[in-house]
């Protein structure tokens, strides 16, 4: 039987939400690209009679899989491109350490100092942070195949098949992404204002509005920011977006008066 705790040692309504698991959809366009991405250079390296080869790929491919974070097909060119840049690096300082004892342990150690400082300036900055230092990891401590450009060449080309897999559908899909995040902000207000007269749903759904609408910021203005020159659509998008925040101001007076509209 489940006691439940005094007042005084319950904790916050806010800690108890935020802990909460919450459901998240599964991108399957993603988890395709991830699976193509992963298995082709290792069947094809099997097929060659080179696994180790394949499975170096299949590596960068992972890498590429970390950073493909974005909604944005032009977001995508940065978010899975750069970090690849910054994992050769890290594969080249590896090697050059490879069996060298206490040289190892300091260069792994100055790697994961500068990753760390590299992982404060934003999220691109952080995927390629930890790829430095990951990327180091294995090649201070893999015997990897030579020449030494050669395992940083399969890892970055792994990573670039993510991308190229990512961009396909850009040529069709192009602004979809964005446009679908200002639609689901005005859905997920739509559904704060049905929530009203639910304490326990409007609570919920409160919070459902401010990731969507962060969402959408972040996408918006991360593509307007990429984009040169002045872009029609991106300034309509935002206006739009920027139109709803009266109506989500005006929903907690709508709950205050217990009244469902």
């Amino acid at each position: 039987m489940v006691r439940e705790l005094p007042i005084g040692l319950a904790p916050p309504d806010w800690l108890v939400r935020n802990l909460r698991p919450h459901p998240a959809p599964v991108n399957r366009a993603a988890v395709a690209r991830a699976s193509i991405a992963m298995a082709s250079p290792l069947a094809a390296g099997f097929a060659a009679g080179q696994p180790a080869l394949g499975a170096l790929a299949s590596m960068g491919a992972l890498n590429g899989v970390i950073g493909d974070t974005a909604d944005a097909y032009r977001m995508r060119v940065i978010t899975i491109a750069v970090p690849q840049l910054t994992g050769a690096v890290g594969v080249i300082l590896g090697q050059l350490v490879f069996g060298q004892g206490w040289a190892a342990v300091v260069v792994v150690t100055l790697v994961a100092l500068v990753s760390g400082m590299i992982s404060t300036i934003g999220t691109v900055a952080s995927v390629s942070g930890l790829l430095l230092l990951l990327n180091c990891v294995v090649g201070a401590g893999l015997p990897l195949p030579h020449p030494w450009w050669l395992a940083p060449l399969l890892m970055t080309g792994g990573g670039l098949l993510v991308l190229a897999l990512a961009l396909l559908a850009w040529p069709l899909r192009a602004g979809v992404p964005e446009r679908a995040a200002v639609a689901k902000a005005y859905r997920r207000v739509a559904d704060l204002l049905d929530d009203t007269g639910d304490d326990d749903r409007y609570i919920g759904t409160r919070f459902d509005v401010t990731r969507a609408l962060d969402q959408a910021y972040d996408l918006i203005l991360g593509h307007r920011a990429s984009h040169h020159g002045r872009s029609e659509e991106l300034t309509r998008l935002l206006a739009q977006l920027n139109a709803i925040t009266p109506v989500v101001e005006a929903a907690p007076a709508v709950h205050l008066t217990g009244r469902p509209l």
